[in-house]
């Protein structure tokens, strides 16, 4: 026959067998896994004072949901009565809380934090000392989206440094609420697009104006703004394809480059005329490489001195006394010539190009020696279009 004490006694064990068998189920808030330990960091940013406590704070709430034990920060699971059998495993709880908290606070401050036994009270505690939602913070964050700017950076690096001066803002900001409960005009929906509305000029004014401006004033002059994710989506397409195009603008200069012929000439000095001589004419005053009964390019002073004929008249077989030479005498090949260079290029030095690419850029690149020969070395002939007199 079974007393009264006797039912209590098995009412309790079986209640606590009942607890034991919760703790150990994964979605009970007393749930602790084996890898749970109180210096575990479980956020990853770190509480350095007001100037990230709502995003400290946004990212713990998110931690300890996770963990199924928001419930004790809030208050929603009580402390239990003295002589209950799960006070204890809620004081471990709370423990494991509390070191959770503090190494989630950045050293040099957490010295300054009293130690909480409660993981509530050193919440509140937190939010009292580092909570400042005062006007001026609120002043600071609007004047910092108003005055952001790309200024060079790329779209999605702007885009980002926007949207965190944004979730600051918007951890201040009150969203209007119905307290009747009758409205059905969806006065919540309405003030996020207007918000969003917001947050789209912010971006667009933003934007550097000489690169974007045709765009901005393309998306602006539409009936309808489209969505922020829209307006990002087609500044990015922008952006990707100035990047594509100045790209094949670098290619092609290089490419011009390379085909540049060089020019190692350099102009003599008076003083040192009488220092060099030409081993092409047999005369002192310049080197072969100015040499102008190679190049062709005669001085004035040629013919003003030499008989013949005047300037621009070049003489020919047989006409006035010492005029220069007719031009297709002389056979001389450039690279025999010392100091007059061709390009020196090889297949690495522009990987950009395929190998069709490069097989005619070679055929032109030889084109244009072969002209500068003919045109630079033989120069017009006797009797040619070219020559007057």
């Amino acid at each position: 026959m079974t007393t009264p004490t006797d039912e209590v006694s098995t009412t309790t064990h079986t209640s606590i067998m009942d607890f034991r068998r919760k703790i150990n189920d994964p979605s009970s808030p007393y749930y602790l896994h084996n890898s749970d330990f109180p210096g575990l960091n479980i956020c990853g940013v770190a509480l350095r004072g007001e100037s990230n406590y709502r995003e400290w704070a946004t990212a713990m709430k998110n931690a300890f949901r996770a963990k199924r034990k928001l419930g004790f920060l809030d208050g929603s699971i009580s402390q239990p009565t003295p002589h209950a059998h799960d006070l204890e495993d809620w004081f471990t709880v709370h423990s494991m809380l509390v070191g959770w908290l503090m190494s989630s606070i950045d050293p040099p401050l957490r010295s300054n934090v009293a130690f909480m036994d409660n993981a509530r009270d050193l919440w509140d505690d937190l939010k009292i000392r580092f909570d400042v939602a005062d006007a001026m913070r609120m002043h600071e964050l609007k004047e910092a989206i108003r005055t952001c700017r790309q200024a060079g950076q790329s779209v999605t690096i702007y885009f980002g440094r926007l949207k965190t001066l944004w979730d600051d803002y918007a951890a201040y900001r009150i969203l209007p609420q119905c307290k009747c409960g009758k409205c059905s005009c969806n006065l919540d929906k309405e003030f996020l697009e207007s918000v969003e509305l917001e947050k789209s000029h912010e971006f667009l004014m933003g934007l550097d104006g000489e690169i974007y401006g045709v765009l901005r004033s393309n998306i602006l002059s539409m009936t309808t703004l489209p969505a922020l994710n829209k307006i990002y989506q087609m500044v990015v397409q922008e952006e990707r394809h100035r990047n594509v195009t100045r790209t094949q603008d670098t290619r092609m200069d290089a490419v011009a480059f390379a085909m540049r012929p060089s020019s190692s000439i350099s102009v003599i000095k008076d003083g040192d005329k009488e220092k060099v001589f030409c081993h092409f004419c047999k005369k002192n005053g310049h080197d072969i490489k100015h040499c102008f009964k190679i190049s062709g390019n005669y001085p004035d002073w040629w013919y003003g001195n030499k008989g013949g004929c005047g300037r621009g008249n070049t003489p020919g077989q047989g006409r006035g006394r010492g005029g220069p030479p007719s031009l297709g005498v002389h056979a001389v090949k450039v690279e025999d010539i010392p100091g007059v260079s061709t390009p020196n290029i090889n297949r690495a030095s522009m990987p950009m190009l395929s190998d069709t690419q490069w097989n005619n850029f070679l055929s032109m690149l030889n084109d244009s020696k072969r002209s500068c020969k003919t045109e630079k070395l033989t120069g017009p002939q006797f009797e040619d279009a070219d020559w007057s007199g």
